[in-house]
């Protein structure tokens, strides 16, 4: 069992991460300015979303949907949003 204060250590090193990825590929992204964006972003940070993977793949479990509904993700929920205002 992942600890609350190790999750939240893995989400500031993902955070990390994204932040220095997100900066060199616009640095380094050639991008088409007549190419039409056909989705909106979403609204789960990108850091968070690493963060369920990680944890899922340390599970154990096969399924991430059943990943997902069954493990107790809503403490971990709250220690991510605040440790993105701390970060």
């Amino acid at each position: 069992m992942i600890t609350e204060s190790k999750v939240t250590e893995i989400f500031a090193m993902a955070d990390d991460f994204c932040k220095f990825f997100y900066q060199m590929m616009e640095k380094y992204y050639i991008s088409d300015k007549n190419k039409r964006k056909y989705h909106r972003d979403g609204t789960m940070p990108k850091a968070e979303v690493m963060v369920i993977l990680i944890l899922f793949h340390s599970s154990g479990y096969r399924c991430l949907k059943h990943f997902y509904v069954n493990h107790d993700y809503d403490s971990y929920k709250s220690d991510m949003s605040s440790s993105i205002i701390l970060l």
